[in-house]
């Protein structure tokens, strides 16, 4: 458990404020952190200081002595070095995400891929088959663990056991759907993470999950809407992105001609959207673009080519462990042997 302060449970509370400033200005948190200096200094500015910025005193009040808040996970604050750059480019960032799992997925490129809950097995397939090839080359996974194609995005990440985050609706204390329990157990154990704007006990409902969707658009390099109604939530992600002037990263996978569930996806497509049609030519892309797949050091002096026993320090392994490691890898299809004992990741040029 970790305990969220008095001045972020308060800037959480004042997100949906028009204005922190007297009657006829227009002082949002973020002017409000500038003028401040950083989010730092607005941590630690008196009540005076605040009045000095440009701060009503109701303002001041609520920063100061809003019920400081719990969470079973972690808090990242505007104040934290991993709140992912990403988010910070908005108008509005969130001052404060919970999450659980392992942070640094933040700090990755990173794919969203979005559709329906009712999707077709065609839908399904193509999901869990572009998340793996993503998450396989180094990518990130990111979608809102939604049942349907969200979940088969997730699902084809972790079976290319790489990283996957997803964008929760509602508090850490919620699992939404139920039917996902065992998939946000293995997001977590497995090196990906889940993230929130909503402190623990705030439930599911039709009123927390749109605002995810401008989250899911701002933490992915591209966003891939694999299957989409006329009405689908996936649709918000592409709009978010749209308002963010990102309407080059979106791709759409097209659909059968005048099927339901891909009403949606073919008006993006009309409207402009880049059709996705070559997985591996956008992996590709999208690799080269964000300088390739990110591997721990020792990995990556493996596939440089430096001497096995140097490797095995870096691994804080002995040589004969880290030879069975490998050989696990190789199994798995993570990594392949060259002649002369080198190594490389899976897929690459010899």
């Amino acid at each position: 458990m970790e305990t969220v302060s008095s001045f972020w449970s308060g800037t959480l509370r004042l997100t949906r404020s028009k204005t922190l400033g007297a009657e006829g200005t227009d002082l949002q948190l973020e002017e409000l952190a500038r003028r401040a200096g950083g989010w730092r200094q607005l941590v630690r500015a008196t009540p005076e200081a605040l009045e000095g910025l440009g701060a009503r005193w109701d303002v001041i009040h609520q920063l100061r002595t809003a019920p400081p808040l719990e969470t079973r996970g972690r808090a990242l604050t505007r104040a934290c070095p991993e709140y992912p750059a990403g988010l910070t480019t908005l108008p509005a960032p969130p001052p404060v995400l919970f999450v659980e799992g392992d942070a640094a997925a933040l700090g990755l490129p990173a794919v969203a891929i979005v559709g329906t809950r009712h999707h077709t097995p065609y839908g399904a397939s193509v999901a869990h088959r572009i998340a793996w090839a993503c998450a396989r080359a180094g990518l990130v996974v990111v979608s809102g663990m939604a049942r349907g194609i969200d979940t088969h995005a997730h699902g084809g990440a972790l079976a290319a056991r790489g990283r996957t985050v997803a964008v929760l609706g509602h508090g850490l204390a919620h699992t939404a759907p139920v039917s996902n329990t065992r998939l946000r157990e293995r997001i977590t154990t497995e090196g990906g993470l889940l993230v929130t704007t909503w402190p623990d006990a705030v439930p599911p409902s039709k009123h927390t999950f749109p605002e995810r969707n401008r989250w899911i658009a701002a933490l992915a390099r591209r966003v891939v809407v694999v299957e989409a109604p006329e009405h689908s939530g996936a649709l918000h992600t592409a709009r978010a992105l749209a308002e963010e002037g990102r309407e080059q990263d979106l791709y759409v996978v097209p659909g059968p001609l005048g099927a339901e569930t891909w009403k949606g996806s073919t008006a993006l497509l009309q409207q402009g959207a880049a059709p996705f049609v070559d997985i591996d030519d956008f992996v590709r892309e999208l690799v080269g673009e964000t300088g390739g797949a990110r591997h721990p050091d020792w990995l990556s002096a493996l596939f440089q080519g430096a001497p096995l026993p140097e490797v095995a320090a870096l691994r804080q392994v002995s040589a004969v462990a880290l030879l069975r490691e490998l050989g696990r890898m190789e199994l798995e299809g993570r990594v392949v042997r060259l002649p002369g004992g080198r190594y490389a990741p899976a897929g690459a040029d010899a």
